[in-house]
Protein backbone atom coordinates (compact mmCIF):
# COMPACT_ATOMS: atom_id res chain seq x y z
CA UNK A 1 0.00 0.00 0.00
CA UNK A 2 2.96 2.34 0.55
CA UNK A 3 3.36 2.31 -3.23
CA UNK A 4 0.49 4.79 -3.45
CA UNK A 5 2.68 7.39 -1.70
CA UNK A 6 5.53 7.14 -4.18
CA UNK A 7 3.94 5.85 -7.39
CA UNK A 8 0.19 6.57 -7.32
CA UNK A 9 -0.13 6.13 -11.09
CA UNK A 10 1.24 2.60 -10.99
CA UNK A 11 -0.68 1.77 -7.82
CA UNK A 12 -4.10 2.77 -9.19
CA UNK A 13 -3.38 1.25 -12.59
CA UNK A 14 -2.94 -2.07 -10.83
CA UNK A 15 -5.91 -1.53 -8.50
CA UNK A 16 -8.21 -0.71 -11.44
CA UNK A 17 -7.90 -4.33 -12.54
CA UNK A 18 -9.13 -5.56 -9.16
CA UNK A 19 -12.63 -5.69 -7.69
CA UNK A 20 -13.84 -2.71 -5.69
CA UNK A 21 -13.25 -3.25 -1.97
CA UNK A 22 -13.84 -1.04 1.05
CA UNK A 23 -12.00 -2.88 3.81
CA UNK A 24 -8.76 -0.94 3.32
CA UNK A 25 -10.42 2.44 2.58
CA UNK A 26 -12.54 2.20 5.73
CA UNK A 27 -9.42 1.34 7.76
CA UNK A 28 -7.61 4.40 6.38
CA UNK A 29 -10.48 6.77 7.16
CA UNK A 30 -11.00 5.20 10.60
CA UNK A 31 -7.33 5.70 11.51
CA UNK A 32 -7.56 9.32 10.39
CA UNK A 33 -10.76 9.76 12.45
CA UNK A 34 -9.12 8.26 15.54
CA UNK A 35 -6.12 10.59 15.22
CA UNK A 36 -8.52 13.54 14.97
CA UNK A 37 -10.45 12.35 18.00
CA UNK A 38 -7.28 11.96 20.06
CA UNK A 39 -6.19 15.46 19.05
CA UNK A 40 -9.51 16.89 20.18
CA UNK A 41 -9.27 15.14 23.55
CA UNK A 42 -5.65 16.23 24.13
CA UNK A 43 -6.43 19.87 23.38
CA UNK A 44 -9.47 19.90 25.67
CA UNK A 45 -7.52 18.19 28.47
CA UNK A 46 -4.90 20.92 28.28
CA UNK A 47 -7.65 23.51 28.59
CA UNK A 48 -9.11 21.66 31.58
CA UNK A 49 -5.88 22.01 33.54
CA UNK A 50 -6.28 25.78 33.67
CA UNK A 51 -10.01 25.84 34.37
CA UNK A 52 -11.86 25.84 37.71
CA UNK A 53 -13.01 22.40 38.87
CA UNK A 54 -16.66 23.13 38.04
CA UNK A 55 -15.83 24.19 34.49
CA UNK A 56 -13.44 21.26 34.04
CA UNK A 57 -16.34 18.84 34.45
CA UNK A 58 -18.13 20.37 31.49
CA UNK A 59 -14.87 20.46 29.56
CA UNK A 60 -14.59 16.70 30.05
CA UNK A 61 -17.98 16.27 28.42
CA UNK A 62 -16.80 18.60 25.67
CA UNK A 63 -13.80 16.35 25.05
CA UNK A 64 -16.06 13.35 24.50
CA UNK A 65 -18.38 15.31 22.23
CA UNK A 66 -15.40 16.73 20.32
CA UNK A 67 -13.99 13.24 19.80
CA UNK A 68 -17.32 11.94 18.51
CA UNK A 69 -17.71 14.84 16.09
CA UNK A 70 -14.10 14.38 14.92
CA UNK A 71 -14.86 10.77 13.97
CA UNK A 72 -18.18 11.58 12.28
CA UNK A 73 -16.71 14.64 10.56
CA UNK A 74 -13.87 12.62 9.04
CA UNK A 75 -16.25 10.20 7.37
CA UNK A 76 -18.42 13.08 6.17
CA UNK A 77 -15.32 14.79 4.73
CA UNK A 78 -14.47 11.61 2.81
CA UNK A 79 -17.95 11.61 1.30
CA UNK A 80 -17.88 15.32 0.50
CA UNK A 81 -14.53 15.10 -1.28
CA UNK A 82 -15.72 12.06 -3.22
CA UNK A 83 -18.93 13.83 -4.26
CA UNK A 84 -17.10 17.00 -5.32
CA UNK A 85 -14.55 15.08 -7.38
CA UNK A 86 -17.28 12.96 -8.96
CA UNK A 87 -19.48 15.93 -9.88
CA UNK A 88 -16.65 18.02 -11.31
CA UNK A 89 -15.35 15.05 -13.30
CA UNK A 90 -18.75 14.82 -15.00
CA UNK A 91 -17.84 18.06 -16.79
CA UNK A 92 -14.90 16.21 -18.35
CA UNK A 93 -17.11 13.26 -19.33
CA UNK A 94 -15.64 11.04 -16.66
CA UNK A 95 -16.73 7.42 -16.63
CA UNK A 96 -16.63 5.13 -13.64
CA UNK A 97 -18.71 4.42 -10.56
CA UNK A 98 -18.96 6.63 -7.49
CA UNK A 99 -18.01 3.59 -5.39
CA UNK A 100 -14.73 3.28 -7.25
CA UNK A 101 -14.05 7.00 -6.77
CA UNK A 102 -14.68 6.67 -3.02
CA UNK A 103 -12.43 3.64 -2.83
CA UNK A 104 -9.54 5.25 -4.68
CA UNK A 105 -9.61 8.70 -3.08
CA UNK A 106 -9.46 7.15 0.39
CA UNK A 107 -5.79 6.40 -0.26
CA UNK A 108 -5.22 10.12 -0.73
CA UNK A 109 -5.97 10.64 2.96
CA UNK A 110 -2.90 8.68 4.05
CA UNK A 111 -0.71 11.83 3.99
CA UNK A 112 -3.44 13.54 6.03
CA UNK A 113 -2.94 10.95 8.78
CA UNK A 114 0.72 11.91 8.98
CA UNK A 115 -0.19 15.60 8.77
CA UNK A 116 -2.76 15.25 11.57
CA UNK A 117 -0.19 13.68 13.87
CA UNK A 118 2.38 16.41 13.16
CA UNK A 119 -0.26 19.15 13.51
CA UNK A 120 -1.49 17.61 16.76
CA UNK A 121 2.02 17.83 18.20
CA UNK A 122 2.39 21.50 17.23
CA UNK A 123 -1.15 22.38 18.32
CA UNK A 124 -0.67 20.62 21.64
CA UNK A 125 2.57 22.54 22.16
CA UNK A 126 0.86 25.84 21.38
CA UNK A 127 -2.08 25.20 23.68
CA UNK A 128 0.19 24.08 26.52
CA UNK A 129 1.57 27.63 26.70
CA UNK A 130 -1.84 29.29 27.00
CA UNK A 131 -3.48 30.31 30.25
CA UNK A 132 -7.12 29.43 29.61
CA UNK A 133 -8.13 30.84 32.98
CA UNK A 134 -7.69 34.31 31.51
CA UNK A 135 -9.94 34.60 28.41
CA UNK A 136 -8.61 38.06 27.56
CA UNK A 137 -5.11 36.69 26.95
CA UNK A 138 -6.09 33.58 24.94
CA UNK A 139 -6.34 35.34 21.57
CA UNK A 140 -3.08 37.24 22.07
CA UNK A 141 -1.31 34.00 23.05
CA UNK A 142 -2.58 32.21 19.95
CA UNK A 143 -1.58 35.07 17.65
CA UNK A 144 1.92 35.29 19.08
CA UNK A 145 2.69 31.55 19.01
CA UNK A 146 4.50 30.49 15.78
CA UNK A 147 3.74 26.79 16.26
CA UNK A 148 0.20 27.15 14.93
CA UNK A 149 1.55 28.79 11.77
CA UNK A 150 4.00 25.92 11.37
CA UNK A 151 1.12 23.46 11.72
CA UNK A 152 -0.75 25.32 8.97
CA UNK A 153 2.22 25.21 6.61
CA UNK A 154 2.66 21.49 7.28
CA UNK A 155 -1.02 21.00 6.49
CA UNK A 156 -0.62 22.71 3.10
CA UNK A 157 2.39 20.60 2.16
CA UNK A 158 0.66 17.35 3.02
CA UNK A 159 -2.51 18.48 1.23
CA UNK A 160 -0.44 18.90 -1.94
CA UNK A 161 0.83 15.36 -1.45
CA UNK A 162 -2.76 14.15 -1.11
CA UNK A 163 -3.72 16.10 -4.23
CA UNK A 164 -1.08 14.29 -6.25
CA UNK A 165 -2.53 10.95 -5.15
CA UNK A 166 -6.10 12.08 -5.88
CA UNK A 167 -5.16 13.14 -9.41
CA UNK A 168 -4.13 9.62 -10.35
CA UNK A 169 -7.03 8.19 -8.35
CA UNK A 170 -9.38 10.04 -10.72
CA UNK A 171 -7.33 9.19 -13.80
CA UNK A 172 -7.96 5.51 -13.12
CA UNK A 173 -11.40 5.63 -11.45
CA UNK A 174 -13.06 8.08 -13.86
CA UNK A 175 -10.95 7.68 -17.00
CA UNK A 176 -9.77 11.29 -17.01
CA UNK A 177 -6.62 12.70 -18.54
CA UNK A 178 -4.00 13.85 -16.06
CA UNK A 179 -4.77 17.46 -16.97
CA UNK A 180 -8.51 17.13 -16.39
CA UNK A 181 -7.97 15.14 -13.21
CA UNK A 182 -5.64 17.89 -11.96
CA UNK A 183 -8.32 20.51 -12.63
CA UNK A 184 -10.93 18.39 -10.86
CA UNK A 185 -8.78 17.95 -7.80
CA UNK A 186 -7.42 21.49 -7.94
CA UNK A 187 -10.77 23.17 -7.25
CA UNK A 188 -11.34 21.97 -3.65
CA UNK A 189 -7.62 21.78 -2.87
CA UNK A 190 -7.07 25.38 -3.99
CA UNK A 191 -9.96 26.53 -1.81
CA UNK A 192 -8.43 24.70 1.15
CA UNK A 193 -5.03 26.31 0.56
CA UNK A 194 -6.53 29.79 0.18
CA UNK A 195 -8.46 29.37 3.42
CA UNK A 196 -5.38 28.07 5.26
CA UNK A 197 -3.21 30.94 3.99
CA UNK A 198 -5.90 33.37 5.13
CA UNK A 199 -5.81 31.82 8.60
CA UNK A 200 -2.02 32.01 8.64
CA UNK A 201 -2.17 35.70 7.76
CA UNK A 202 -4.54 36.26 10.67
CA UNK A 203 -2.16 34.47 13.02
CA UNK A 204 0.74 36.45 11.65
CA UNK A 205 -1.03 39.79 11.91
Amino acid sequence: MLEVLTDPNGFFKRKSNEETEFKTPLAIILIMAIVGAITAVVVVQQMMGALPEEAATFAGIGAVVGAIFAVIGTFIMWGVYGAIFYVISILFKGEGSFKRVMEFISYGFIPSIISSIVSAIYTSRAYSNIDFSNPELIQDALLSDPTLRIAGIVGILFMLWSANIWIFALVHSRGLSVKNAAITVGVPVLLYIIYTIYQLKILGA
